[in-house]
């Protein structure tokens, strides 16, 4: 019997006899992971799961319907990286896996996961035999495989075909009459391709602003303009006097051949969400205006659907924020992740990642931040470099050499040549997401301890290597901040944290030896150090906001938000200001504020962000569950009156509702790429009837002012 099959053989008695041990004692060791396991969902019926483990050796996953298994896949790879593909899965069905290892006889176990089915949304696949020419490279060029096409008018039904067959996208024939129309579908069912793959409509039932990509004759390029989403590109198609009548030039070319012609506009200038509080100075304002608005009645619908409920978990434990850039809307759910497209809501994709979780964010740091072109999550001791577009993890970053295999990452911000990473050691962060505990709205210890980091560290961001590093006895996550070249935070001087089996440390473990520290972000080096005002031993949250002149350390207690101001050059006080909390439940007490045109805002009051005064108290309407504010520029976005999503007119002084649609328990609706996002976060909440799925809104436009 060939060695190959042997190891197969060994690994499926193995895997088979262990999985039906009831109390799951294994006699080998169990596996340790470099890279934990990842799945990405390729099609309806198949799924990619990559991992690594510590050792080389031949290696397999197995999987079934239940703890049994039933079938085993062997990596092609007997070294440390593994990537198999598991095909003919049933749609919707939840299976198990395990992963087995062999090194020399001896053989390594994992612990079981789930891979729930109903999380896939991959479309079906097409296929087809008649390609048009220049299709296939037209195709290659497109930003993302998925999302919205639309071919205009009377080109072929081909390109239809090829682009479905060639992407993911939905692609709706455009036409002009019901007769055309109605034969487009008719060949499009009985090929069992129409709905979700290949659509017709007439031209004038075509949304607005929908399309990634169009396809049109080159005379009629103009006609299709509304059509595109930002960052939507053109094929057009024709030669000679055809292409010439195109008189727009705000495209930029290039000639696949002389019939195939390929356009893409410079990429708008949007308002960017790529880290937990918009951007890494933690402002909870992103820059987006939406376009003035500051009412729920001039914004409308853009998209609406998925994910629902399911995808999460209830909305109490606090999770990571969603994120928005390049076009894109990334939103974490129950161990897993989804990238839409942010203008027309397309799933583009999604992973399920077992170790992902991360909640309690008001007392850490979220575990993600994102790029034009990449995602960067924290997945226990490794940061996954995600392509933004396609969900293909393309590599991990390391912790520095001393602290890999016995620390995790924490932190994670991204800048335009740097990640800047924390390392923190193991099981430092908040997982649990059942029952009242998990909360987290509580003002005792186990509801607040801080998340800390022992070392902060700066990466180059093309290459992964390590720039700068500076190691402490603990540094605050939640008050981690950048701006401009600028890295700040609370760092705590005591060796004796050395010496603690977690970086999850009460009020007591961190004030009475605390500093605000600000460090160079090219660097690393130290531009100043200062002591940190006396702070109350009841502490409940601790966060860090920047902007250009000043940082601002933000903390909550004894019914109170007390601000101190430190400038940015010198680290010297500015100012000091203490508030009043509205109540001490519900979100209300631990807030995090609002840094926006030159003011904070936290709920009811107004201050000045250059001088703390206090503009004006008893503002920002009645809130009313949890969650925290958010700036849009001429509005606050924040849960009032019966609950639900609401907008505060700070020119009115008047809020507007979103009636029945309700954000999570702390931030999960975002102002952003010149839209509001409010990807679902309410499902399990028991205080309302709420819509539990995920919309995108636009600014309404004034009557003939096109987007």
């Amino acid at each position: 019997m060939p060695l190959r099959l042997l190891v197969i053989v060994a690994f499926w008695i193995g895997l088979a006899v262990s999985s039906h041990a009831q109390d799951e004692t294994l006699p080998d060791e169990p596996i340790v992971f470099g890279v934990r396991p990842g799945v990405r969902f390729l099609t309806p019926t198949s799924a990619e799961i990559r991992w690594e483990t510590t050792i080389a050796g031949p290696a397999a996953v197995a999987f079934g319907p239940t703890r049994r298994l039933g079938r085993v896949i062997a990596s092609p790879s007997s070294g440390t990286s593994h990537r198999v593909v598991v095909d003919d899965l049933i749609p919707g069905q939840t299976y198990w896996y395990r992963f087995g290892l062999n090194q020399g006889g001896k053989r390594s176990f994992s612990s079981f996961y789930q891979l729930e089915g109903g999380m896939n949304y991959t479309p079906p696949v097409v296929e087809t035999s008649e390609v048009p020419a220049g299709a296939e490279e037209a195709i290659k060029r497109l930003v993302q495989p998925g999302g919205y096409a639309v071919v205009w008018g009377d080109v072929p039904p081909s390109w239809c075909e090829a682009i479905a067959a060639g992407t993911s996208m939905t692609v709706v024939a455009a036409v002009d009459d019901s007769d055309v129309l109605n034969r487009l579908r008719k060949r499009w069912y009985a090929d069992r391709t129409y709905g979700i793959r290949l659509t017709a409509q007439l031209k004038q039932d075509v949304p607005h602003a929908i399309a990634n990509v169009v396809v049109v004759r080159g005379n009629q390029v103009n006609d299709v303009a509304g059509l595109l989403s930002p960052m939507g590109q053109i094929i057009k198609l024709g030669s000679g006097d055809e292409v010439a009548e195109s008189k727009n030039d705000e495209y930029a070319w290039q000639t696949i051949n002389p019939d195939v012609h390929f356009g893409r506009r410079a990429a708008p200038e949007l308002a960017a969400w790529g880290h937990q509080y918009g951007s890494s100075g933690n402002a909870s304002y992103s820059g987006e205006m939406l376009g003035g608005v500051d009412d729920t009645a001039d914004l409308e619908v853009r998209w609406i659907g998925r994910p629902g409920a399911d995808f999460g978990i209830d909305r109490n434990p606090r999770m990571p924020a969603p994120l928005a850039v390049g076009g894109r809307l990334f939103h974490q759910g129950m161990n897993r992740m989804i990238a839409l497209d942010a203008f027309n809501g397309a799933v583009l994709w999604s992973l399920e990642i077992p170790d992902l979780r991360r909640v309690n964010i008001p007392r850490d740091c979220g575990n993600w931040c994102a790029d034009d072109s990449h995602v960067y999550a924290a997945v226990k001791d490794r940061l996954w470099v995600i392509d933004a577009a396609s969900g293909e993890m393309i590599r991990t970053m390391l912790l520095p050499e001393e602290y890999e295999g016995n620390s995790e990452w924490g932190y994670v911000a991204v800048t335009e040549h740097r990640v800047v990473g924390t390392v923190m050691k193991p099981g430092s962060g908040y997982s649990g997401f059942w029952d009242k505990a998990a909360w987290y709205d509580g003002k005792d210890d186990a509801a607040t301890a801080k998340v800390c980091g022992n070392a902060i560290v700066g990466y180059d961001k093309q290459y992964g290597s390590i720039d700068w590093q500076r190691d402490a006895d603990a540094i605050v996550h939640s008050t981690i901040t950048i701006s401009g070249n600028h890295v700040y935070f609370v760092e705590v001087d005591d060796p004796s944290l050395k010496q603690a089996s977690s970086g999850k440390l009460l009020n007591r473990q961190i004030w009475s030896a605390a500093s605000i520290v600000c460090l160079d972000l090219d660097s690393g080096e130290e531009r100043w150090k200062a002591k940190v005002p006396a702070q109350d031993h009841e502490t409940l949250i601790s966060f860090g906001i920047a902007d250009d002149d000043q940082f601002i350390l933000q903390t909550s207690g004894k019914n109170e938000f007390h601000f101190v101001a430190l400038d940015a050059a010198s680290g010297k006080p500015r100012w000091q200001q203490s508030v009043q909390w509205p109540e001490d439940h519900h979100s209300a007490h631990i807030q995090h504020a609002v840094l926006m045109n030159g003011q904070i805002f936290v709920q009811p009051h107004i201050l000045s962000a250059d001088d703390g005064r206090v503009v004006k108290s008893g503002t920002l309407g009645k809130r009313r569950g949890c969650a925290t504010p958010i700036g849009a520029g001429n509005s606050i976005i924040y849960r009032g009156g019966t609950g639900p999503l609401s907008l505060w007119s700070l020119q009115d002084e008047k809020p507007s509702e979103f009636t029945r649609l309700r954000p999570s328990c702390w931030l999960s609706t975002i102002p952003a790429q010149g839209m509001l996002f409010s990807p679902e976060g309410g499902g399990g909440c028991s205080c309302g009837g709420w819509m539990e799925t995920s919309i995108g809104f636009a600014p309404v436009l004034p009557l003939g002012e096109e987007r």
